[in-house]
């Protein structure tokens, strides 16, 4: 896997522990509903931008180690692709032999 790769799997990986953190607090404080708010896992370090969906969505997204949330339009074709497009985001999977190793290896659920 190049370096680019490898960023791009370790970026994507703390997204998704961010979300996983958030949906654990909103559990511990009786704040979880059927709509949630997550952070975009994309590959950029830099971006904020926020995903509502059902947690239900969410859960389904979860149940792949190499899935991931995004905003649409934040895909990198070269290491993922765009399996699911939502109203306002994209499911994404990792390509076998890049970022997938890292998210299948760091994945919280597995």
């Amino acid at each position: 896997m190049d370096e680019r790769g490898r960023r791009i799997g370790e970026n994507e990986t703390v997204f998704r522990e961010v979300n996983e953190r958030l949906r654990e607090l909103g559990e511990g404080f009786s704040l979880v509903s059927e709509i949630a708010e997550f952070v975009c896992e994309c590959a950029t370090l830099t971006c904020t931008e926020r995903i509502q969906m059902p947690l239900s969505d969410y859960e389904h997204i979860r149940s792949h180690g190499s899935w991931f949330c995004i905003i649409s339009g934040h895909e990198e074709p070269d290491y993922e692709r765009v399996i699911e497009q939502k109203e306002s985001y994209a499911i994404v999977e990792k390509l076998p032999g890049g970022p997938a190793g890292i998210a299948i290896k760091d994945d919280p659920r597995s």
